[in-house]
This record gives C-alpha cells, sequence and structure tokens, in this order.
C-alpha cells in the first residue's frame, strides 16, 4: 500500500478532510446516497439477480471520510459480504475508520491512488461506488480504468461527476480565485478572500444568479465546502456525449442514469420531438434543455457484460423490492399517515392518491412475497375490483415508483 502520496489534491483533503464529519456523532444520523443504494444497482445492473452474501464484495473507490463506505457496510450487515474503501488522504481514512468503529462495521480501509487499484492485490469487486472522485483526478480516464480492472465479471460501477453547464457560475469563481486567491498564499488567506469575494458580488454576477449551484455547500461544509468548490486544483466537469466518450474509452457503457426521466427531452417540452434520435443525442437534448445540471450520477459497465435479464413487471412469480435502504421513511410513513403518496426529486413530481387498494398494496411489498401472492390476497380483500383492474393499477404504480428508483421486481430466490 502506499505510504506516501504526493498531490495538491492529498495535501488539500489533509487539511480539510471532505465531507466533514463528526465520528463523536455517528450515530445521529445515516448518510445515504442513491449510488450507493445496494438493491438499486442490484435491479439496474443485474436484475435483482444479484444476491449480497459472502462472496460479494463493494468497493467505494476515493472514499472520502466515509458516507459511501458506512452507507453499504450498514446494508450488507450480517451477510458476510466484504466492503473495502481506499483513499489518498490518511486524515480522511482516520475520519471513516473511527465512524465504522463507532458503528460495529467491520471495513477495510486502505491509504492509496485510484490509479494503483489493479496492483494493491485487494481482489474482484462486484460494485464499485467512486462518487466526486474521478473528476478529482490527473486522469479520469486512468482511475476509470483501473476501476474497470478489479471488476469481478459481470460487476458494475456507480458514479458520480460534475455537469458542465451547471456548474458554469463555478468555473468563472475558480478561475478569478486562481488570480487572486493563488495557491502560494495560505490557506486561511485565500478563504477569507473567496468569502468576502462572495458577498461582495455584484447583483447581476453569473454566479449571483448561480448561487445555487454552491450555497448549501458552504452552509453544509464551510471551510471544506469553500476548498472543494472554489480553491480545488483539480476539478473537470462533463457533459453527456463527454460521459458516453469517457467511458467508451475504457470499454464500458452507460446502463442507465440514476433518474432516466430527466435525461429524456419529453420530460423538457411537448413541441420537440427527438423520438427518431439515438439514445444520446436525446439525452445531450435533454441536458441542454435542462441547462443547469450540476452532477451526473448513473450506472455503468464494461461494453462486454451481459444486459441484465429483467424480471417481467407483471410476472406473479416476481418479487416486488423496495430499491432504497430508507424507504420506510420515504414511503411507510406517507402509507400509513397521508391519503396521497408525493414525492419529488430534481424536478419530477409524483402525485399518487392513496386509495385503498394501493395503500394495502404498497403495505404489502416486502422483497420475499411474490407478485402473484400479494394480487391473490388484494382480490379476496377487493372483490368488486376486476382483475384486469388489479393488475392495471399495479402496473401503474410500479412504473410510477420505478421512475424514482424506489421499486423493482426481482426473480424469485
Amino acid at each position: 500500500m502506499s505510504s506516501s502520496i504526493v498531490s495538491p489534491v492529498r495535501e488539500q483533503y489533509e487539511a480539510f478532510p471532505y465531507p466533514p464529519r463528526d465520528p463523536t456523532r455517528e450515530m445521529d444520523r445515516l448518510y445515504t446516497t442513491l449510488i450507493g443504494q445496494l438493491a438499486l444497482a442490484n435491479h439496474v445492473l443485474w436484475g435483482g439477480s444479484r444476491r449480497p452474501g459472502p462472496d460479494f464484495r463493494v468497493l467505494d473507490a476515493g472514499c472520502g471520510t466515509g458516507d459511501n463506505t458506512i452507507f453499504v457496510a450498514e446494508q450488507l450487515r450480517g451477510t458476510g459480504a466484504k466492503v473495502v474503501g481506499i483513499d489518498l488522504s490518511e486524515q480522511s481514512l482516520s475520519i471513516a475508520r473511527e465512524r465504522a468503529r463507532v458503528r460495529g462495521l467491520d471495513i477495510q480501509l486502505h491509504h492509496a491512488r485510484i490509479e494503483e487499484l489493479p496492483a494493491l492485490g485487494l481482489g474482484a469487486f462486484d460494485y464499485v461506488v467512486s462518487a466526486g472522485v474521478l473528476h478529482h483526478l490527473p486522469s479520469p480516464a486512468a482511475g476509470l480504468a483501473a476501476i474497470r480492472d478489479v471488476l469481478k465479471p459481470g460487476g458494475g460501477i456507480g458514479l458520480m461527476v460534475y455537469g458542465e453547464y451547471g456548474r458554469t457560475a463555478i468555473y468563472q469563481l475558480q478561475s478569478l480565485f486562481r488570480l487572486i486567491a493563488p495557491d502560494t498564499l495560505p490557506a486561511a488567506e485565500r478563504l477569507d478572500t473567496v468569502r468576502k469575494t462572495l458577498r461582495g458580488l455584484r447583483a447581476d454576477h453569473w454566479a449571483t444568479f448561480g448561487k445555487g449551484t454552491y450555497s448549501a455547500e458552504i452552509d453544509l461544509h464551510g471551510d471544506a465546502g469553500i476548498y472543494d468548490v472554489f480553491l480545488h486544483s483539480t476539478d473537470r466537469a462533463y457533459t453527456v456525449p463527454a460521459i458516453h466518450e469517457w467511458l467508451a474509452g475504457a470499454g464500458m457503457e452507460l446502463v442507465r442514469f440514476i433518474m432516466p426521466a430527466t435525461y429524456d427531452p419529453a420530460f423538457y417540452s411537448s413541441t420537440i420531438d427527438c423520438r427518431q434520435m439515438p439514445e444520446l443525442e436525446r439525452q445531450a437534448v435533454a441536458e441542454l434543455l435542462h441547462g443547469r445540471m450540476q452532477k451526473h450520477s448513473f450506472f455503468a459497465a464494461p461494453i462486454a457484460s451481459p444486459q441484465a435479464t429483467r424480471t417481467a413487471i407483471g410476472d406473479p412469480a416476481g418479487v416486488p423490492t423496495w430499491l432504497r435502504f430508507d424507504h420506510d421513511g420515504l414511503i411507510r410513513r406517507q402509507v400509513e399517515e397521508r391519503p396521497e403518496l408525493h414525492l419529488q426529486y430534481e424536478g419530477l413530481e409524483l402525485r399518487m392518491t392513496l386509495d385503498p387498494f394501493r395503500r394495502l398494496l404498497l403495505k404489502r411489498v416486502d422483497g420475499r412475497r411474490p407478485l402473484g401472492e400479494i394480487m391473490a390476497a388484494l382480490a379476496e380483500r377487493f372483490p368488486k375490483v376486476s382483475a384486469a383492474d388489479r393488475w392495471v393499477k399495479w402496473r401503474e404504480v410500479a412504473i410510477s415508483l420505478d421512475q424514482f428508483n424506489l421499486l423493482g421486481v426481482f426473480p424469485p430466490a
């Protein structure tokens, strides 16, 4: 393993571990992400067929202070599966180690660069998650190739990289701060310059209009957030075509964006007809119509990987399964307490009346009972609803919740 890694990126994260976390408050909250949701990854990459067990292995490539590592390990608690994290910052790793200790999680953490992965002897992985990391490498292509080389056959990756158009204001300011707060100055002076500059921006400056792209980061993470957004030494962003090109260069392909509907032009315009365009071009049109995508989160796999065989949505032997580890707080509470299911995510909105049929249907989804058994119970409970109507209602619910990465149909165990 690497004992001495020299780079400006490492020095930044030694001084400002990211995201800043306090292990003494670890049990206050479990931080979750969509690309860290293992049931969702299973659904997208393997059609629900890859079951966590002693042979299942997950890598967090560039784990930082451990949000995804901790989250993945909590989902795999008691399964015997292995979770490994690597990072170039020892200070960040020390925080992740203490967080894992507080939770009683067995996680392997290593001080290493992503580019070194194939030579580290860590073995092969079913799933690799890398959130907000590869766009900070000197060569994102080398980092992606290294991750590809440690995948098991059929393995996949969950990635988040910056979006170019949504960070336009940020990149303007980064250029400004390279001039007025260069890296030759002490960190405290650079941070003070950023704060003063942001407070004094003209009302018509692009960054004032785009304040929403960075204000939450500063509010949540303070100095570490300011440094990560405005003073980072190595930072690039991607358009949709650039993502596809980058993946293809590593012999990989995009399997699915986290929220596919937001990459569909029809979501933004009823007058622009792109149905005859290739999928990549449709996605590029959607990105341009949106105009302010700050991040791209997606699943990818080697081009040679077999396509996941999905269980048909109406297969009575299929097992309806929640795709979110934290679905109880998101779904169950609404099902128990509200007359309507209301979901919102990045411009997507779903409002679904929870009539008695839908309410009972959602209550019976537990990841164990097959669809046929659930529908039989509903037929007994609602004899006046015809069989055809019951299946129509099921399809409406399943398709709507799949859009929000909440519900999938897995093959029987």
